[in-house]
């Protein structure tokens, strides 16, 4: 069960009951906000009573939240280079703010006088045209680099599509076709192939299991395991910065 209250300053809290709650439980969601939960048995006011007593608390989070925001938005002055892409922004006299790619540069279109780079509509709106830009990139490059290692190992694919998906760089399924992530334009060249060899081992076996590593582990002339601490330590979120 749940309940939204509003709070002077703040603003809308969702508190939520669960019944496995054993005390009042008080987070700062990035992109839900003040977030509640509270055992089963208490009242909703109880919860709003513990909000206000730690106003303090959350006016300071959400103080470094915002400023952790305004750090990373995308606005002009700000970089984001990959191998293949550049962004630029460009100042021009019409209303809306539009997007375009021109030879591998990602054109914004702003009026300085109308948009603001702080409203959450303009960071998606231009996350999202990058995004585009990564998958048509991706469509470009990696199906070759796929078939390529595919020939190279003898691990043979059914199909391969490239889609957005922020949290799995791929995918082989029980028909063995497999999808990359435009995402893995944004990591360098032997880590795009490191995360294609992977999944084409799952072309042999479909599950992590010891014969999985060790096929992956030949395949990557035994750096199998640095090449998985270097990826985690890459991002793939659509944020300001030089990936290469």
């Amino acid at each position: 069960m749940q309940k939204t209250i509003s709070v002077s300053d703040i603003g809308p809290v969702l508190i939520t009951k669960k019944s496995n709650a054993t005390r009042i439980k008080l987070r700062i969601h990035p992109e839900k906000g003040v977030l509640v939960t509270i055992p089963y048995m208490i009242s909703y006011k109880e919860g709003e009573i513990f909000v206000l007593k730690n106003l303090d608390w959350v006016h300071e989070k959400l103080t470094k939240l915002y400023q952790k925001k305004t750090e990373i938005l995308f606005k002009p002055g700000e970089k984001f280079i990959t191998r293949t892409l550049n962004l630029e922004f460009q100042q021009y006299q019409k209303y809306n703010i539009t997007a375009k790619l021109v030879s591998g540069t990602i054109i914004i279109n702003y009026n300085p006088e109308t948009t603001d780079f702080t409203v959450e509509k303009v960071q998606l709106f231009i996350k999202k045209f990058i995004l585009k830009c990564l998958r048509a990139e991706g469509k470009k490059e990696l199906p070759n680099r796929l078939q390529s290692l595919s020939e190279k190992t003898g691990l043979k694919y059914r199909t391969a599509k490239i889609g957005t998906a922020g949290t799995r760089l791929g995918s082989c399924n029980s028909r063995n076709e497999i999808i990359l992530s435009a995402r893995l334009m944004l990591l360098p060249e032997e880590l795009i192939d490191y995360v294609i060899l992977h999944e084409l081992c799952h072309i042999v076996h479909k599950n992590h299991s010891e014969k999985f590593y060790n096929l992956l582990n030949q395949l990557t002339n035994n750096h199998s395991t640095e090449l998985n601490k270097a990826l985690k330590k890459c991002r793939i979120e659509i944020k300001p910065g030089v990936y290469y």
